[in-house]
């Protein structure tokens, strides 16, 4: 069931699409919060649209030197992305707050006050792009374009995050976003499933 997007995260949105900077070809030491600005509707935003801009971020973080992945979350992960991720996904916005590991009252909290996500919730918002970012990445190199075009990235990324796997010891992908170690043990995961990604 579709949740409704609250009216500081539509706001939110609504400011971050009339910021004058562009996260691609941004010159160094500019704004490194514009790596996070994605263009997307007020309101009753289209499935479309939300992966338009998962897209769009997914891409920036395969294009991105770590130097500028690192900055924008030192900077602040925006609370609106859970929003793009659940629009993306077609997971509940609550759901996206379990693996990102954000309660609903600190979500609400930090959402309403117009502050970024706790820096934990941020890293693991990066973790996840990143992931995203690896699994497509891996089918752009697979050569089959129509795999690429037909496969649903955002909905098998979601699904796989809560899945319980021998190689991460037992637990799910997400609950390995906690530290960049885990991040990386979720990434070799994938590259090694290289030959069997799903069609």
């Amino acid at each position: 069931m579709e949740e409704p997007m609250s009216t500081a995260a539509e706001d939110a949105i609504l400011y971050r699409r009339s910021h004058s900077g562009v996260a691609r070809g941004r010159a160094a030491g500019s704004d490194p919060r514009t790596f996070w600005v994605v263009q997307i509707k007020r309101q009753n935003a289209s499935v479309k649209e939300w992966r338009r801009a998962f897209h769009e971020l997914v891409g920036r973080v395969i294009e991105s030197p770590g130097v500028i992945l690192f900055d924008a979350v030192e900077a602040g992960v925006p609370t609106y992305l859970v929003n793009v991720i659940a629009g993306a996904t077609g997971e509940a916005v609550t759901n996206v707050m379990d693996i990102i590991g954000v309660s609903q009252t600190t979500f609400r909290r930090k959402e309403e006050a117009n502050e970024p996500l706790p820096d934990v919730a941020g890293h693991r918002v990066m973790g996840f792009l990143r992931v995203a970012a690896t699994l497509r990445r891996l089918l752009e190199e697979s050569g089959d374009p129509e795999q690429l075009r037909d496969f649903d990235l955002e909905g098998w990324v979601a699904q796989w995050m809560r899945e319980q796997l021998p190689e991460l010891g037992g637990k799910t992908p997400a609950e390995m976003l906690r530290n960049p170690e885990g991040q990386r043990a979720v990434e070799q995961v994938l590259e090694r499933m290289r030959g069997g990604l799903p069609a």
